[in-house]
């Protein structure tokens, strides 16, 4: 079979490993606009994150059977416009879920310890900051309460980190059946707003959807009753950014902590990336971004690029295709063989 991957790449020596005889073509592209005209032929294709698979693209994937998404998310690709094409979309849901739980309980534990502070002043004058104090008030991290947002693989995998610290903790996930508080022992709330309202954490793992998209924001922030630590190492667009700022001023969030933004690389002429340019204490001392590096670990990487690939396998060899996400949209599907994989 004929395979490619669409976007830009240094090389591919794992991927073609797995898919031994059969064609991979790499084409580097950055924009789905600079895919030439013979992708038309491709039995299937792999995804980075650097292209957004439209219907101009779909539309010139005629012999295309699956796409695979290099990664958790798939937000960038079309899915119910694939479905109605008979293309299924596969992900690799689980390859980095304990570096994203490990990266944000890091995020998490450096805004309780206020790590930011402590390291900024320290750099500025460490004999005359040698001072505890100089991190401002600062809380035990034993019985405080994390709210959960997903309980998906790396929302369950966060929660389990959270109990070893002696915190409380409490999820929302409507798409769980009933029973998963029980056996993970652990609080179900049923609304958004419950959870703001008591939480002293709250942690973001949910996929980005036309239902997740802009969800979290002012409406849900005013619901609170105490300043509260936001982190998000889910996506960027779940959060509206322009509430978190107004957030951060006006002292209902205490600190944001994130791995994504609505734009990324983020504009610059945002106010909240600006204050932090510009160095405004009020913006800098409660907040802490990482460049969409959660997932990033060398082991993660090669379990990525494996998994991806061995869909791709299986597809030329006629097994079954994991983790399909976009089951309910397919229509006519060129493969039959598919096992779902998990959306919410």
């Amino acid at each position: 079979m004929k395979f490619a991957i669409l976007d830009s790449f240094c090389d591919a020596d794992i991927e073609k490993q797995i898919l031994g005889k059969n064609e991979l073509i790499c084409y580097e592209a950055r924009d789905e606009k600079e895919l030439p005209d013979e992708i038309e032929e491709l039995d299937g294709c792999l995804v980075w994150h650097y292209v957004h698979v439209s219907e101009h693209t779909l539309n010139k994937l005629k012999n295309c059977k699956a796409i695979v998404r290099i990664g958790v998310g798939y937000d960038s690709v079309d899915i119910e416009a694939a479905g109605k094409r008979g293309i299924a979309v596969c992900n690799v849901p689980d390859y980095g879920t304990n570096d994203v739980a490990d990266h944000c309980f890091a995020l998490l534990l450096a805004a309780c310890r206020s790590l930011p502070a402590y390291n900024k002043a320290l750099h500025e004058n460490v004999c005359q900051n040698w001072k505890p104090e100089i991190g401002g008030e600062i809380h035990r991290l034993t019985n405080a309460t994390i709210g959960i947002i997903g309980l998906g693989r790396i929302g369950h995998a966060v929660a389990v980190r959270a109990k070893a610290f002696g915190m409380n903790v409490c999820y929302y996930d409507p798409y769980l059946p009933d029973g998963y508080d029980k056996s993970y022992q652990i609080k179900r709330v049923d609304t958004l707003e419950e959870l703001f309202v008591s939480c002293d954490y709250i942690t973001i793992h949910t996929p980005l959807t036309p239902e997740t998209k802009g969800m979290i924001g002012q409406s849900l922030f005013c619901c609170s009753e105490k300043p509260f630590t936001l982190i998000n190492t889910a996506r960027g667009g779940i959060v509206v950014l322009d509430d978190v700022y107004e957030a951060l001023l006006n002292g209902t969030m205490k600190f944001f902590a994130a791995d994504v933004l609505e734009i990324e690389p983020p504009s610059d002429n945002h106010k909240l990336i600006k204050a932090l340019q510009e160095k405004e204490a009020v913006i800098c001392d409660k907040v802490i971004l990482t460049p969409h590096a959660a997932f990033y670990a060398q082991e993660s990487q090669e379990e990525m690029r494996k998994k991806a690939a061995q869909t791709l396998a299986d597809l030329a060899s006629g097994k079954p295709l994991k983790n399909c996400v976009n089951m309910e949209y397919l229509v006519n599907p060129r493969t039959w063989q598919l096992k779902p994989g998990k959306r919410g």
